[in-house]
């Protein structure tokens, strides 16, 4: 490509991840053509948001409406497919002179739009993908030559290579969406780190703990910070490990007085997420999840009052033994008395027509984890 086509190669490219930059492109080389519009066609049943239909110049809004209606009678499309791909033409060379001169289509759309002539390439038709391009000129230059066709097939294998990048571009942007997804509906606190510590992605769960501040929270980088000394030190080590190929491992953080600790979960980030984060350069990572015992209580006392009929000191009371918790502790925490515990036990034990605490936690373990799985 001549040195002056570097900003229609810098265009086509850009456009990859920018189809304003793709139309931009498409411009450049129509003023370089001298042609009054232009058109690209990019179909991918396989990825359908990587599909481009653009238009440009005087094939406007107007103009593609009224297209769309007579599509099917325009000989250009099936005619530049029968060409190789990679090869371009035009449709004076191509079409026979009864088409060029009765067809319906260029009679009723083409030249009554001031169309003389398509040049046009064969991008690609295999693969449930199909791609094409054509340049339009009016009755104000003379019919394309043979320069103008070669100026055009060394231009379409950038134009392709674009259009494949776009596939690649949107498929990991639907990766992203979907993984961030999964990590937002995820019943914990997710972050995911870069090799340098630096956050790729923190869901809101994550978001909601560090503004809480409560234990742990987030550096300028995204990066947890316990305000326990030691517990900072063992999650440095951890994550450490794990961004240079170590298991990670688990840790408890604490928190100030009446709130139970953090849970968290330090483990190697699956490739998948760093790929899906945009950084190719992140081979090694670290995901952290962090478990609020405090907030499973509380969602899981609501599912037992719905489900076992509790009344809600009770059924506090019995999310709060499901996790390992005591009639002590729990009535500490809470600034009740042990007498007012033992009340609510009795209720729940009475209510569910167990005996015995054991069987009280065991049925409500059981439960907690059946309603679960059918969530998940």
């Amino acid at each position: 490509m001549a040195e002056a086509d570097s900003q229609v190669l810098d265009a086509l490219y850009r456009g990859a991840a920018d189809s304003a930059e793709f139309e931009r492109a498409l411009l450049l080389v129509s003023d370089r053509l001298r042609c009054c519009s232009s058109v690209l066609i990019s179909l991918d049943a396989q990825t359908p948001g990587a599909s481009l239909v653009l238009s440009a110049g005087q094939f406007d809004d107007s103009a593609s409406r009224h297209y769309a209606e007579l599509a099917p009678l325009d000989p250009a499309p099936s005619t530049f497919t029968r060409l190789a791909r990679g090869k371009a033409s035009t449709t004076d060379r191509m079409l026979t002179p009864e088409q060029l001169r009765d067809g319906v289509f260029l009679n009723e759309f083409y030249r009554p739009r001031g169309f003389v002539e398509t040049l046009g390439g064969h991008l690609q038709s295999e693969n449930a993908q199909f791609a094409l391009v054509g340049f339009h000129r009016g009755k104000d230059r003379p019919a394309f030559d043979d320069g103008e066709i070669t100026f055009l097939e060394r231009l379409m294998p950038h134009i392709s290579r674009a259009l494949a990048l776009r596939r690649e571009f949107i498929g990991m942007q639907t990766t992203l969406g979907m993984l961030q997804g999964a990590l937002e509906n995820h019943g914990g606190a997710v972050l995911l780190l870069d090799p340098s510590g630096t956050a790729l992605f923190a869901n809101g769960a994550m978001r909601a703990l560090a503004r809480r501040n409560d234990g742990l929270s987030l550096d300028r980088r995204g990066y947890p910070v316990p305000a326990n000394i030691e517990a900072r030190r063992r999650l440095d080590a951890m994550v450490g490990a794990a961004i240079n190929g170590g298991p990670g491992g688990t840790l408890s953080i604490p928190r100030p007085p009446g709130l139970r600790p953090y849970a968290v979960l330090v483990a190697p980030a699956a490739e998948p997420f760093l790929d899906a984060s945009g950084d190719r350069r992140a081979r090694t990572g670290a995901l952290l999840i962090v478990h609020d015992p405090e907030d499973s209580v509380r969602a899981e006392s609501e599912i037992l009052k719905e489900t076992l009929g509790l009344s809600n000191g009770a059924a506090k009371l019995v999310a709060a033994l499901a996790t390992d918790d005591d009639l002590k502790s729990y009535a500490e925490r809470e600034g009740i008395t042990i007498h007012t515990a033992r009340f609510h036990l009795r209720a729940a034990l009475a209510r569910t027509g167990t005996r015995t605490q054991t069987q009280l936690v065991r049925l409500v373990v059981r439960l907690l984890a059946d309603i679960r799985l059918r969530q998940s």
